[in-house]
Formats: C-alpha cells, structure tokens, sequence
C-alpha cells in the first residue's frame, strides 16, 4: 500500500511516498481503507521535532476516515463509513495511508448526510472546541425549554 511516511524530524519536506505491507486485522482491530486523513497541528509538532516520544520513520496522522473492509462484526459491517482519532500518527502509523488497522472503540459510525472528509475532520476540532469551551467555564446544562419555570 502506498503511505506518506515521514523519515525524520524536519518539517514536510521529510514526508516520502513509500509502499509498505498492507495492515492485518488483530487483537480488536477494523481493517480500514482510508477515504480521508484529518491535519492536525500534531502532525507539524511531531515533523519539526517537538513531540516528547515519537520515533521515526512514521506514517502521521491521528483523525481520518474510512471505509471498513475487514473485523468489524455484526456492529460495523464490512462497507461501513466510519470516522475516528487515536494515537495513531504519534505512536503508531497513522492515517496518511491507503489502509489502517484501528481499535474498534475508536471508530465512530459517519452520519447520512456528512461526506467523508468532513468527517476527517470532526474529532479533533470537537475535542479541541470541548476543552476550549470547559476552560473558559461554560458547562452543560439543561435547555431553558427543559427547566421549570422556577430555575430560571
């Protein structure tokens, strides 16, 4: 399969078009042909050297999606459309690539109507928006339709 690997710590010019083995399907893993790879400002971290514990060559990216092909089981069948983040790209070959072998707890059915590469790209701008907004104070709570009229 073909993959963007990245052969050192020097910026995007260290990306290579490389072939490598195809991924297997094991211990809990959905084979996935990937349809979309999320870029994140992980992926510069790590290509310019400042992330604490990658090694190279590694296949960045940590958010794509994809289309299952293989031990998704009676939950997600084979041609379903999925999305997801891990530690891909950081620890492990991640989603530059033509196929990924990912954990089943972190793919996440796309929804009718969301195209694949939206869907790339969801995770990490939601956990980024999540952690942003919890920072800043704002919490959830109930809508004010839900309420009774005594709390508001």
């Amino acid at each position: 399969m073909r993959a963007m690997r990245a052969e050192t710590f020097s910026g995007y010019d260290a990306l290579k078009l490389v072939e490598l083995p195809k991924p297997t399907v094991s211990d809990g893993r959905v084979l996935l042909r990937i349809t979309a790879a999320g870029v994140t400002p992980l992926d510069y971290t790590i290509l310019s050297g400042n992330f604490h514990t990658t090694k190279m060559p590694l296949v960045l990216g940590n958010e794509g999606a994809g289309v299952v092909e293989e031990g998704g089981g009676t939950d997600l069948p084979v041609g379903s459309r999925v999305m997801f983040w891990g530690t891909y790209g950081a620890f492990e070959d991640g989603t530059y690539s033509e196929w990924i072998a990912v954990r089943k707890e972190d793919l996440c059915l796309i929804p009718d109507g969301v195209d694949d590469v939206s869907a790339a790209c969801i995770p990490v701008a939601y956990l980024t928006a999540q952690v942003a907004l919890t920072l800043a104070g704002f919490r959830l709570r109930k809508p004010f339709w839900h309420q009774r009229s005594g709390d508001r």
